[in-house]
């Protein structure tokens, strides 16, 4: 008797401590992060409070994931409507048919070659045929930035120029003799930019080539449409997208030009939630709108951690603060057991394509390609500041050699009062006795060096990915390295 006397005072205790629990209304802050909540539970159960807050919590996060994981379509999808703007169809060639400069703000472009783009190209409607001419090199890559194939001299046809053949995973028919086939097995998208070279210094004949390139589709081979031909000149031009809540909205778009791929299928299932469905209209409510406007700040920030403190690669050199531009050795960012989602953002944040093969496989094609924002000290190259990269005098390239400063936010050439944003081998410098080349960088010109050097500004951080195109064996090999850039203290 007793014991069951004990029984009931510990239920009627434990009924009362709930019971209190339960009347407390904790208030949920949809600003603050999830640890800054604790769960409540009654009975094994989550409190009303604890449900809220925990959905709160996970489209919140959800939210951000996506973003994440959808940067790569930002980029590709900002390139893609910069083009429709300019007038056009979904045949056209878009080409800089000028010297890049500071008012065409695309990712990290070089200001020596002449680039020419594709639309996003739908190969839902089947089979696609690029005609690519000889003295090209360019690069067959979707919307998510997933590269499939190098054409012109880093491509099978050797800069020789071909036919490529381009489709999706429906594809089951047969390879017409005479091309190329490339599959994206991912999705229904295909985008092409190719550079072409200035011979010389005559932009030109880089046009002149762009200008041949084609597509159609395959049942169109007969009597193929006519592509028109795009210059953008001296035109603003932008590709650059929202970098806040409305990423969202374009995100949604992404997903009614193209199929989602397999691995973004839960990312899309957990976006319903916040109004975001395939084929539909993207209409969040109110509560959808809170939740995608802060996911908004975080992912933007993640962004950008990962695109300028990397810490998935390892550096290019073992003695050098210079890292490599592609994060990811597999051009279409899946590994064996896994999609590589964190390597792709820095190549969607600051890239202006993606390409299949990383380094050339021929020594005196291609380019080699690294990154630095930093200063041989490790610390984020800063406009206030006056730094200098000394080149040797023989860089080991067949064609040349440029170092290109961008600003750290826009990711485009630096707007400067001295209107200089690149400096290479082909320009008109001082050189040492040794005939090696020291550039500067920052507020004011160092005296007698006034030609080599490029006028960074106060506040701004600024980064280099300096380029070495058709690189012969040193540069691939690394006995030969660029120099750290040094700060002047």
């Amino acid at each position: 008797m007793k014991t069951k006397n004990i029984i009931t005072l510990i239920i009627a205790a434990l009924i009362f401590v709930a019971c209190n629990q339960n009347s407390k209304k904790k208030e949920i802050s949809t600003d603050t992060f999830v640890q800054d909540f604790e769960p409540e539970y009654v009975g094994g159960y989550p409190t009303k409070e604890t449900v809220e807050a925990m959905f709160e919590e996970y489209d919140y996060q959800a939210a951000v994931q996506f973003y994440v994981w959808g940067y790569a379509y930002l980029n590709n999808l900002g390139m893609h409507k910069a083009c429709v703007a300019l007038g056009g169809d979904e045949r056209s060639f878009y080409s800089f048919d000028k010297r890049i400069g500071p008012q065409h703000q695309i990712m990290t472009a070089n200001t020596m070659v002449v680039y020419t783009w594709s639309r996003i190209i739908d190969l839902s409607k089947g089979p696609v045929v690029m005609e690519i001419p000889a003295g090209v090199r360019g690069h067959l890559y979707d919307m998510s930035s997933r590269a499939f194939q190098d054409v012109g001299d880093v491509g099978p046809d050797k800069g020789k120029g071909g036919k490529y053949m381009v489709v999706n995973a429906d594809f089951d028919g047969e390879v017409p003799e005479g091309y190329y086939l490339v599959q994206n097995p991912y999705t229904n998208t295909i985008i092409l930019g190719v550079r072409t070279f200035p011979e010389a210094g005559n932009v030109e004949v880089a046009v002149d080539v762009a200008k041949q390139i084609n597509w159609h589709y395959l049942h169109e081979v007969d009597n193929p449409p006519a592509n028109t031909f795009i210059p953008i000149g001296t035109n603003a031009f932008s590709q650059e997208w929202p970098r806040d809540e409305k990423a969202f909205e374009w995100l949604a778009e992404a997903f009614t030009l193209d199929k989602v791929p397999a691995s973004g299928l839960a990312h899309m299932g957990n976006m319903r939630r916040l109004g975001i469905e395939t084929g539909k209209p993207f209409n969040p409510d109110e509560r959808a709108k809170r939740i995608l406007k802060r996911a908004a700040i975080t992912a933007e920030a993640m962004v950008l951690s990962m695109s300028y403190a990397d810490r998935v690669t390892e550096n290019t050199y073992d003695n050098r603060q210079y890292g490599p531009i592609f994060t990811s050795e597999n051009s279409t960012f899946y590994s064996e057991n896994y999609e590589e989602v964190e390597e792709r953002v820095p190549q969607g944040h600051m890239l202006i394509a993606n390409v299949a093969v990383r380094i050339p496989a021929t020594p005196g094609t291609g380019g080699f390609y690294c990154s630095t924002f930093t200063d041989a000290d490790g610390n984020f190259l800063l406009g206030e500041n006056t730094y200098r990269l000394h080149v040797p005098a023989e860089v080991p390239v067949r064609q040349f050699w440029q170092v290109p400063v961008y600003s750290a936010i826009t990711r485009s050439m630096i707007i400067n009062d001295q209107d200089r944003f690149a400096l290479g081998g082909i320009d008109d410098l001082k050189r040492e006795d040794d005939g090696s080349v020291i550039l500067y960088f920052g507020p004011e010109a160092p005296d007698g060096y006034e030609k080599n050097w490029i006028q960074t500004n106060p506040g701004e951080g600024w980064f280099t990915l300096p380029r070495l195109f058709a690189p012969l064996e040193p540069i691939i090999d690394k006995t030969w390295r660029w120099n750290d850039i040094e700060k002047i203290k």
